[in-house]
C-alpha cells in the first residue's frame, strides 16, 4: 500500500497527466466521499444519446453537485438560526437584569416602559391591568374587567401575533407604531387582579406564531415574581 508520502513523491518528481491523476484516484477511491466540494468545480461528461453509462455519470454528478448547494444553504441557514437565538438569549438576559435590580414598583414599571423596548429592540413595552388603583397609579395601563380576555381569549397565557396593528388601549400614543405582538398573562397572587406584559414590535415579524416563547416566557415569570414581591400582604 501506497502512503501519502509516495504520492507526493511521485507528483514532484513527474509531469502531472491525466493517467496519474487517475491513478492516484484508484488508490484513494474515499477522496470525493470525504471532498465532495471538488464536484462543483468538475466538468461532467457531455450528453450523449445512447451511452447509459455516461448518462448516469453526468445524473450523479448533477444530482451531488445540488445535494452539496442544499447542504451550503442549510448550513447558513442553521448558523443565522444559531446567531439570532444567541442575541435573543443576550437580549432577554439584560431585560431580566434590569427587571431584578428594582427596588420597588414603580422602579419596575419604569424598567418595562422605558429600559425593555431598548433592549428588546422593540416598539413599546406596557404592563396592563384589569382593575384600576394602586398598580395604576404606579404606571400599570388600566384596561378594565374582561380585558385580557378580550385581547388574548379566557385561557391562553401567551399569545403572538404578526402583521397586526396594536391595540391603542394597551400602547396608547405607540399602538400605530406596533406591527407585530406578544401578549403573556403574569402569575402573581391568588387574589391579585389580572395582569398582562404586552410588547410591541415594529416589524411585521418581530413576534410570529411560529416562533419559540421559552425566552420572553422566562421574562414574564421573572416580572411575575417582582410583582409577587411589591404586591405582598403589607401592600
Amino acid at each position: 500500500m501506497t502512503g501519502p508520502s509516495e504520492d507526493i513523491a511521485d507528483i514532484q518528481t513527474e509531469p502531472i497527466t491525466a493517467a496519474i491523476v487517475c491513478a492516484w484516484l484508484r488508490r484513494h477511491p474515499e477522496f470525493l466521499e470525504e471532498n465532495p466540494e471538488v464536484i462543483a468545480f468538475l466538468t461532467p461528461p457531455a450528453f450523449k444519446q445512447g451511452e447509459t453509462i455516461l448518462d448516469m455519470q453526468r445524473f450523479v454528478l448533477d444530482r451531488m453537485r445540488h445535494d452539496l448547494v442544499g447542504l451550503r444553504r442549510r448550513e447558513k441557514q442553521l448558523l443565522a438560526a444559531v446567531e439570532g437565538n444567541s442575541a435573543g438569549q443576550a437580549k432577554i438576559h439584560q431585560a431580566v437584569l434590569a427587571v431584578i435590580r428594582t427596588a420597588d414598583i414603580h422602579a419596575l414599571n419604569r424598567v418595562i416602559r422605558a429600559d425593555l423596548p431598548s433592549l428588546l429592540d422593540i416598539e413599546a413595552a406596557v404592563l396592563c391591568i384589569e382593575k384600576p388603583g394602586a398598580m395604576a397609579l404606579a404606571g400599570a395601563t388600566p384596561i378594565g374587567l374582561g380585558g385580557i380576555a378580550n385581547l388574548m381569549g379566557p385561557k391562553r397565557r401567551i399569545i403572538l401575533q404578526e402583521d397586526t396593528r396594536g391595540e391603542a388601549i394597551v400602547f396608547g400614543n405607540a399602538a400605530d407604531r406596533v406591527k407585530s405582538i406578544a401578549y403573556l398573562r403574569l402569575r402573581t397572587q391568588k387574589n391579585a387582579p389580572a395582569m398582562l406584559l404586552a410588547l410591541g414590535s415594529g416589524r411585521d415579524d418581530g413576534f410570529n406564531s411560529h416562533q419559540a416563547t421559552d425566552l420572553i416566557s422566562f421574562l414574564a415569570q421573572v416580572i411575575a415574581e417582582r410583582l409577587k414581591t411589591y404586591l405582598g400582604p403589607k401592600n
